[in-house]
């Protein structure tokens, strides 16, 4: 009950913002050329769905696949970083070096390199989610009770099974939080990548409703990628929920787990 209770919470904001929305462009009669109201955008959804739907798999495979290669990356090197100082010394900072760079001057880059083709959208993605999975996933590693540490010491534990048996398991928690914004980071990529040049997903279908001055398609296609967040962001909270429950449940219970 408390579950359902939270949840709608979130649920009344939207249909409160939604409401506002509607009445405010009836009571300023504002045309839908400058700002389509609920009710417009929501019956563009459904007119151009098959349309909106196409573009979509398209953006959604490439986010897909920008993070899932963010993941398989992100994490060898995390542990990589916590495990060697002079990786760490070496590595990362290379890497905050990288991030600072704006993905959005070298986009073009990629896309003269590698053409039009979803690869350099692909690695757009990638490059914006894996870092604050390393980020999260290294202080994870890091951030173990002391207490925890000197008693593994006193038994004799090697440095591996440290590593493995407590270090990984204490990570888990962060290493989600990473996963979720990374999640988010990648859609983003995804989509700065097809702005840069593309001839489709729903970049390119903001930028085509754009140029024909179609606000109402281009709110339709804001409405979906809204959509798409969520529901990316809901899986990895999905995951996180049977990978770790242990911690789902102390977090919900609003206990303390751990300490720095």
């Amino acid at each position: 009950m408390r579950k359902r209770r939270d949840a709608l919470y979130p649920l009344a904001a939207a249909i409160g913002l939604v409401a506002v929305w509607q009445l405010g462009v009836q009571l300023l009669a504002i045309p839908d050329y400058l700002l389509p109201g609920p009710r417009a955008v929501a019956a563009t959804v459904v007119s151009e769905r098959t349309l909106i739907f196409q573009h979509g798999l398209i953006t959604l495979y490439e986010a897909g696949l920008g993070f899932t290669l963010a993941l398989v990356f992100a994490v060898p090197i995390s542990a990589i970083i916590v495990w060697s100082k002079v990786a760490e010394k070496t590595v990362l900072p290379l890497m905050v070096f990288l991030q600072t760079v704006p993905k959005v001057a070298i986009a073009p880059l990629f896309i003269i390199w590698f053409g039009f083709g979803p690869f350099p959208k692909v690695l757009i993605s990638f490059l914006l989610a894996y870092f604050p999975i390393v980020i999260e996933m290294v202080t994870g590693l890091r951030d173990v009770n002391p207490t925890v540490l000197d008693l593994a010491r006193s038994m004799s534990i090697t440095p591996f099974q440290t590593f493995t048996k407590i270090r990984i398991p204490n990570s888990l928690p962060y290493l989600f939080s990473g996963l979720k914004l990374g999640a988010l980071l990648s859609l983003v990529g995804a989509i700065v990548a097809e702005f840069m040049g593309s001839m489709d997903g729903l970049g390119y279908l903001v930028l085509y409703a754009n140029d024909r001055m179609d606000t109402t398609l281009c709110f339709a296609v804001l409405v979906v990628l809204l959509l798409l967040g969520k529901a990316l962001f809901s899986v990895v909270e999905w995951v996180e929920r049977y990978a770790i429950a242990w911690h789902v449940v102390v977090r919900e219970n609003e206990q303390i787990m751990f300490t720095t």
